[in-house]
């Protein structure tokens, strides 16, 4: 057995001191092995990067460096057909201020706190001088930490005095803003823009692109301040400017229609006038107004007095509804039944199937066998077709109808572009609604459809229509643009006529035009004759359809009329909806035509087709319109032109109006012919609104005292606008609202002004 030997004190400490450095040196190999590991890694990280991702970190870090700006390029200029300008570009601008000030290492936060504080004092100070609000208002602005818009839509003097202020870190963008110089004037058919400057609506909507041009950029690499980095260039691509439409439409014909829409729509009463007048023979649209037309320049503020008052109490939601609502375009956007302004779609149809012809005689009773239907004319019995056109009997035109049959009378309907659309260059245009075939078509249908009942159409294909019917038989696609120009006048593109299809031939054309003749020459239309002028048209007057089925008791009144009707050069088309009081079209649309007609006539310089009688001139008058007035007026009215009257009551108040009149407004009579005129007795079923307009309020209370109805009056001066209208029946529970001349806050101006005077002039005195 051997002995363990026992090792020495030094021996000991060797061999702790032999194992400690063993054991360091395993962890120097190991901390060595791992720094090579991590620095090799590094290197092929490196390599890796440099080699294969290095391109695409260089092209996104420049991205993060350059800058882009887009320029934007001048919108094309809308102009009328004389090169009026109907939509400008004005310079605007929008300020802004970056707030990313930078904290220096040294810098305590306290420090950089009351330093950016100073800053912002100092530069609001000088923003608000300049704006003209409180500085206050610039501070509440001026939070965050990125780049903060100050103000929108300046004018191009306050940028400037901005600018040369210097104001550190204080940016001007000039932007171009849409200017509409005639404000609600075709605002349906311009449309307007966005704040992002897209089209909306109208032209502006239609050719946006084309308007829009090309935007240009400069480009530049910056660094976070938006401060342009030394040494580095500048790449700029200049914008190109967008077309210039020039339109078919005529700013003086649009003033006339949209003066009769105005003037129509007080006088009756009526929720809307819409009138569109139209090149006969090219298709081209001279005017389109829709009365309470939007301002273009102020889209979303409320249209009408109605809206005003209830404006401030909508959402969002009930607001949005209304706006659509104002924006759309009658003409083209909406359907009506046109009631018997179809007849010469009938009448038409029917002259080219050889299944009538002017002289045949028809048997009208007072009510169609086997129908509801009744005759509203007061001549039944035996009448020719050329008569019943004139006094536009329905029962005559559902024996037409029924003679042509339902699927010939569907084919024109066809082909004269109903259910379809005309192709107009206006955005949102609808096709209206028509039988799908001819087996839709039953007796009672077909009766309605022969005097435009059962059909919606749109007012552009009823007026587009009716050009092709007395143009020769040329469905044309009606147009509103008719060029492209650059900003030097030179033509991009030309809009050319364009022919649809022909419908009928010259020979029914030529019998349609005699029929239209004899409807204003001694039927519904006698109110749109002309002096000089052979004028052809149709009136209609139709139930509008109720949402939930069957009709309302209100009407649609309708009047297209042709001039020269002999050569034919201009239609224009009238509908009115819902004339509160009289509702027949051959009283409340014809002479808003009769107006457009005379007006456009005379300024297009059309020669005169007939002689006027001037060889004693002096002793014939024209019966003025008196219906609407109070008695006392429509007298004075009538002598002031060399008439007499007579009214049909004895007991007259103040209150008592005229509801008919004969001879009727535009007949030209001898002096001294007497008017016999319709009063109403003014018992208390028979109350009706008279025309107030013109009248004193010492004049209202005396007038309005026997109406025994509530009112109230703003301002003082004369009527200009009542809310109620003419010929609208009234009772106890009536309230009235009058607009006078001089409204309330002119009248505390000019109070004002007065109590000034009147100091100063004691002042003098003392």
């Amino acid at each position: 057995m051997n002995k363990r030997m026992k090792l020495t004190e030094p021996e000991k400490k060797n061999k702790v001191e032999n194992n400690l450095s063993k054991t360091a040196n395993k962890k120097v190999f190991f901390l060595l092995f791992f720094l090579g590991f991590l620095f090799i890694a590094i290197v092929l990280k490196l390599l890796y990067i440099n080699v294969f991702q290095g391109e695409d970190l260089t092209r996104k870090a420049l991205n993060q460096l350059t800058k882009t700006e887009l320029v934007r390029a001048d919108r094309g200029i809308i102009y009328d057909r004389n090169k009026k300008e109907l939509a400008v570009n004005v310079t605007k601008a929008n300020v802004f201020y970056n707030m990313n000030f930078e904290k220096s290492e040294s810098q305590k936060t306290e420090e950089f706190n009351i330093y950016k504080r100073a800053v912002l004092e100092e530069a609001s100070e000088k923003i608000a001088t300049v704006l003209e609000v409180s500085k206050e208002e610039i501070l509440d602005i001026m939070v965050g930490d990125k780049i903060i818009k100050i103000a929108s839509n300046i004018s191009r003097e306050k940028a400037l005095e901005l600018k040369d202020l210097k104001i550190p870190r204080l940016s001007i963008e000039d932007v171009a803003r849409r200017f509409y110089p005639y404000d609600a004037i075709a605002s349906h058919v311009i449309g307007f823009i966005s704040d992002d400057g897209v089209g909306q609506y109208g032209l502006e909507a239609k050719y946006d692109d084309e308007l829009s041009g090309i935007a240009g950029k400069n480009i530049s690499i910056k660094n976070n301040s938006y401060t342009q980095i030394p040494l580095t260039d500048e790449e700029n691509y200049a914008p190109k400017e967008g077309a210039y439409p020039v339109l078919t439409l005529d700013e003086t014909i649009q003033q006339f229609a949209e003066e009769a829409a105005l003037d129509a729509r007080i006088k009756h009463n009526a929720d809307m006038v819409s009138i569109i007048v139209q090149n006969t023979v090219t298709g081209e649209i001279l005017a389109m107004a829709n009365n309470r037309s939007y301002n273009a320049n102020n889209p979303k503020a409320p249209v009408g007095e109605e809206q005003e008052k209830i404006w401030p109490n909508l959402s969002k939601e009930e607001k949005a509804e209304l706006w659509f609502e104002n924006w759309t375009n009658f003409c083209v956007s909406s359907q009506y039944e046109p009631g018997s302004v179809m007849k010469v779609i009938t009448a038409a149809a029917a002259l080219e199937e050889n299944t009538t012809s002017p002289l045949k005689i028809y048997y009208c009773p007072p009510v169609l066998p086997g129908t509801k239907i009744i005759c509203n004319t007061k001549n039944i019995g035996n009448k020719t077709m050329e008569q019943a056109m004139a006094e536009s009997c329905n029962i005559t035109f559902v024996k037409i109808g029924r003679e042509l049959g339902a699927e010939k009378l569907l084919k024109y309907i066809k082909a004269f572009g109903f259910g379809e659309k005309t192709g107009i260059d206006l955005p949102a245009e609808i096709k209206g609604q028509i039988p799908a075939n001819a087996n839709e078509i039953g007796d009672i249908r077909l009766a309605t459809l022969s005097y435009g009942h059962g059909i919606a159409v749109t007012p552009i294909q009823l007026i587009n229509s009716v050009s092709a019917i007395v143009n020769g038989g040329n469905l044309n696609t009606p147009k509103i643009v008719d060029r492209f120009e650059d900003k030097n006048g030179n033509v991009i593109k030309k809009f050319k006529t364009e022919l649809k299809r022909k419908v009928i031939s010259e020979e029914t054309s030529n019998t349609m035009k005699r029929l239209m003749k004899k409807v204003v020459d001694d039927g519904t239309g006698r109110l749109a004759r002309v002096p000089g002028y052979q004028i052809g048209g149709k009136t209609g007057t139709a139930y509008i359809p109720s949402k939930d089925g069957g009709y309302e008791d209100n009407y649609i009144s309708s009047f297209v009329g042709v001039a020269p009707i002999n050569d034919p050069k201009i239609t224009v088309l009238v509908v009115m909806q819902r004339p509160r009081g009289d509702f027949y079209a051959a009283t409340v649309v014809v002479p808003a035509a009769q107006y457009v007609l005379k007006n456009t006539l005379e300024y297009l310089n059309i020669p005169k087709t007939e002689k006027i009688d001037t060889s004693d001139n002096r002793n014939i008058v024209e019966v003025p319109d008196v219906t609407g007035l109070l008695l006392s007026d429509a007298g004075k009215k009538i002598v002031d032109v060399g008439l007499q009257f007579n009214a049909n009551i004895n007991n007259i108040s103040n209150a008592s109006i005229v509801m008919k009149q004969y001879p009727e407004a535009g007949a030209m009579v001898n002096l001294e012919t007497i008017v016999d005129l319709s009063v109403n007795s003014n018992i208390e079923e028979d109350k009706v609104m008279p025309n107030l307009v013109g009248k004193t309020e010492k004049e209202l209370k005396t007038i309005l005292k026997d109406l025994n109805v509530e009112y109230n009056i703003k301002g003082t001066g004369e009527v200009t606008y009542q809310s109620v209208g003419p010929n609208s029946k009234i009772n106890s529970n009536t309230f009235v609202v009058f607009t006078m001349s001089i409204s309330p806050t002119d009248e505390n101006i000019r109070e004002s002004k007065n109590d000034e005077n009147n100091k100063k002039n004691l002042n003098k005195e003392k």
